[in-house]
């Protein structure tokens, strides 16, 4: 069962409530998408077994041959070479590392260099938490570079809980669309409910079931949850707006070190999810 985390804005308590997942579960590999921000680990707190470099390969030009790059410059649809004259600019941050100048360019007068791009961290959180993570080099735009290997990672056999970068981007689908189940966090403001449904609409249009948690209950009035039962969306939980809750959270600590209620609580939605997806 891989089921993920999402939610179409930042800060709405999505790692508070994979982590939270996890916990309850106590057996299974949970894995942080979101590679650009990534924080699981602040609050699994994950023994490292292993780092591993993530790399591409990019060209690098032997100008001094006094060859002709223009077709590369062509071929890059993602315009990371500009050729001018015989002068060649590359932009390394556009480049996808694809090859095609290698390809296309004059022969000999065109390499490729190793690039890191981000990193891959490989843990164990107890009681038998497998924990993977992926971190974006600064100043890098590899993000679905660096997903693609976490994806490579994944265990179908198992529980699986992927927390999602915010938003509704690429990054975002790339988390989401191997799951069997999503849950979407929001909070019952304007904002959340707009952004909602756009994450709605995505998880529609990839065919993947959700339900929803709406975190900070009280804060707002009940548009969203009137929205969510006018359009028979399931509401999994509703985590009250406490100041100890955002308190416990700032020192590190998880829902379920707040307060033991929650990890009998996640342990029912975990159970809702399976007979979800087992009568799908």
């Amino acid at each position: 069962m891989i089921l993920s985390v999402a939610s179409g804005k930042g800060g709405t308590g999505k790692t508070t409530v994979a982590v939270s997942l996890a916990l309850a579960a106590g057996y299974c590999q949970f894995i942080d998408y979101d590679v650009e921000a990534p924080n699981a680990h602040i609050f699994l707190k994950p023994e490292v077994k292993n780092i591993k470099k993530v790399t591409i390969k990019q060209p690098y030009f032997l100008t001094e041959t006094g060859k002709d790059f223009s077709k590369c410059a062509q071929f890059c649809h993602y315009n990371a070479v500009a050729v001018i004259g015989n002068q060649v600019i590359f932009y390394p941050e556009l480049c996808h590392g694809c090859g095609g100048c290698i390809l296309v360019g004059p022969e000999g007068a065109v390499r490729e260099k190793e690039v890191e791009v981000g990193q891959v961290m490989k843990g164990l959180t107890p009681p038998g938490i497998d924990f993977i993570s992926g971190n974006l080099s600064p100043g890098s735009m590899r993000t679905t570079t660096v997903q693609n290997e976490l994806e490579k990672l994944i265990n179908k056999n198992g529980i699986v809980i992927i927390d999602s970068p915010p938003g509704n981007s690429c990054s975002m689908v790339m988390s989401v669309k191997n799951s069997d189940y999503c849950i979407l966090v929001t909070e019952p403001t304007p904002y959340g409910l707009n952004d909602l449904i756009l994450s709605m609409e995505v998880l529609g249009n990839l065919k993947i079931p959700y339900g929803v948690i709406i975190n900070r209950d009280g804060i707002g009035d009940s548009t969203l949850e009137d929205y969510c039962r006018d359009k028979n969306i399931k509401v999994l939980l509703k985590i009250p707006d406490e100041r100890n809750i955002a308190k416990s959270y700032s020192e590190g600590k998880t829902l379920i070190d707040f307060n033991n209620y929650y990890i009998q609580a996640f342990k029912k939605i975990l159970k809702e999810i399976e007979n979800t997806i087992n009568n799908n």
